[in-house]
């Protein structure tokens, strides 16, 4: 079972469609939509963050309103493992204190 379906996602595409990045550096929340054709927003916020690593994979793709999310792994809060997104365009990598994920739906 993958991230995703753990917390509680189908088989759908989900792509993000902005990343702020608050206090720092120590809190990112990056905003998404599950289903294209449906667009149900959410968004993950990772607080209390020591690292942030960011690698432009395709610089081509820079200026693309949405990046599909390829791969995505949770980790572990308190620092023990890094959150990582797959994406389209980019990768990240976040290592983090607390995870809350945000939706209404």
């Amino acid at each position: 079972m993958d991230d995703f379906s753990l917390l509680g996602f189908g088989d759908f595409t989900s792509l993000i469609t902005k990343i702020d990045i608050n206090f720092w550096g120590t809190q990112v929340a990056i905003n998404c939509v599950y289903d294209p054709d449906v667009q149900l927003p959410y968004q993950f916020v990772f607080s209390k963050c020591r690292k942030i690593e960011w690698t432009l994979l395709f610089p081509e793709g820079a200026n693309d309103i949405e990046a599909d999310i390829i791969d995505f792994q949770l980790g572990k809060k308190l620092h023990k493992q890094p959150a990582f997104f797959h994406t389209d365009i980019f990768d990240l990598i976040i290592l983090y204190g607390s995870f809350e994920l945000k939706k209404n739906w």
